[in-house]
């Protein structure tokens, strides 16, 4: 378990406990990727026998998951991070740029592919994979380093809760309605 892991378990289980915010950005990262970790589990252990309309579900939680972390990074963390980082710690955050991009990539690919399709469980998996190596990069290399950066934490944590949230809270748009409508296999 990786220190921002550990910190994210502790910041849970301690939430009354003032010397963890659970406002803070690394924390609240660290939870999104645990969740993330946990839907794809969900999926590796159901997928291969769930019905595809189930299958397609499952896929689309993980795919909304990680497009919902990708805007709150690109529009608040990243910018937040670039601001304090110096020299080769800003070249992770663009590679981190970069490799959310491949990400999105995936992300498209899965959500135009319905669910009965023979590659669409290896498409799921590839984007789990990829979207492990991100995370455990942005954990060990990322991080650490802006723990002990000028980063506002808590501001930038308090920035991306309200993000998150206004996201969540977004009317449905009809196109993804029909999306999803294929992804599980249903009829347009």
């Amino acid at each position: 378990m990786t220190v921002a892991r550990k910190k994210a378990a502790h910041a849970k289980r301690d939430a009354g406990k003032a010397d963890i915010n659970p406002h803070d950005a690394l924390v609240l990262l660290t939870a999104d990727h645990n969740e993330i970790d946990k839907l794809v589990r969900e999926f590796e252990h159901h997928g291969r026998s769930a019905e595809h309309v189930e299958k397609g579900k499952r896929a689309l939680r993980i795919c909304h998951a990680l497009s919902v972390q990708a805007v709150i990074k690109e529009e608040v963390f990243y910018p937040a991070a670039q601001a304090v980082l110096q020299g080769s710690d800003k070249e992770l955050i663009d590679k981190a740029r970069a490799e959310q991009n491949g990400l999105r990539q995936l992300i498209a690919t899965i959500e135009n592919m319905p669910s009965d399709n023979p590659s669409f469980d290896s498409t799921v998996m590839e984007l789990a994979g990829q979207a492990a190596r991100h995370m455990k990069k942005e954990e060990s290399e990322i991080f650490p380093r802006l723990q002990h950066s000028g980063l506002d934490l808590v501001g930038t944590g308090e920035r991306m809760a309200a993000r998150k949230t206004q996201l969540a809270t977004m009317p449905i748009d009809r196109t993804l309605i029909h999306q999803a409508r294929k992804v599980m296999g249903g009829q347009p």
